[in-house]
Parts: structure tokens; C-alpha cells; sequence
């Protein structure tokens, strides 16, 4: 399968390209490597038990598996995938924002399911941006990563 013609206006670079996908995988790891490690900490200080704890971290992997394909799905079909990842990016700030209602098991559950909606496609939408970005104008993909 063959990529359609780029128009253009495809082929100009923008500004601080490179710069600027540093800096989105920057966020991305950032965030990630905080989450990760701290989150079941703050969980733990907050009073969960942990057999709570175990399906706030678990129950968003098995979501994650249906729903990062099919919004990944749909950045491929818009018309620019930069307009869905800053539409998830906002999503997603605006979803943070719900860990800091009073810490109950359902409260923090369900914004933990609605987060990892919007927030696991992140990674590939921005890989993908970074790839089109190293076809269109031959950016260099492993600097944009480190």
C-alpha cells in the first residue's frame, strides 16, 4: 500500500520541528516515569487497600487494548493527527484533574478508566508524527527521542 501524494503545503517544515517533538516525548516520558512508579504510593497513603490498589492499576490495561487502537484508528483517518493528539493532550489534562476530588475507590477508578482512554494513545500518535516528520523532511528520528 502505497502513501497518497503530499500536497504542498505537507512538504513545508515547520518551525523547530525536531525541538518540538523533543519536547513531546519529553512530556510523555516525564509523566510517565512519575506516574508509574509513585502512583500506587499515593494510592497506598490515600487508605487503599491492596486489593484496590491492584484494580486501579489493572483494570486500565485491559481497557487500553480496546481503546488505543481505535483512537489511533481515528488520528490515522483525520486529516491532521497533531488536531487528535492536542485534542487527547487536552482530554487528558482536564481528566488529571479529577484525582484531586476527595480520593474514594470509585471516584479514583473511574477517572483512572477515563484517563488511560485518552492518555495511552499519547505514545503512538506522537511516534507517528515523529515518523512523518523523518519521511517529509528528513528529520532525524532518534534525536527527537532523547
Amino acid at each position: 500500500m502505497s502513501l497518497p501524494p503530499l500536497s504542498p503545503e505537507q512538504l513545508v517544515k515547520p518551525r523547530h520541528f525536531e525541538l518540538r517533538m523533543s519536547l513531546i516525548f519529553a512530556t510523555l516520558f516525564v509523566s510517565l516515569g512519575t506516574h508509574l512508579p509513585y502512583f500506587p504510593l499515593w494510592l497506598q497513603a490515600k487508605g487503599f487497600h491492596a486489593g484496590q490498589i491492584a484494580v486501579i492499576l489493572a483494570a486500565p490495561m485491559f481497557l487500553r487494548v480496546v481503546t488505543t487502537p481505535l483512537l489511533t484508528a481515528l488520528a490515522d483517518r483525520a486529516r491532521d493527527r497533531a488536531h487528535v493528539y492536542i485534542a487527547l493532550v487536552a482530554a487528558s489534562m482536564v481528566l488529571s484533574a479529577g484525582y484531586f476530588l476527595p480520593p474514594s475507590y470509585a471516584v479514583v477508578l473511574a477517572v483512572s478508566l477515563a484517563l488511560t482512554i485518552v492518555w495511552t494513545p499519547h505514545s503512538p500518535i506522537a511516534d507517528s508524527l515523529a515518523l512523518s516528520g523523518v519521511r517529509r523532511f528528513g528529520s532525524n528520528y532518534t534525536s527527537m527521542r532523547k
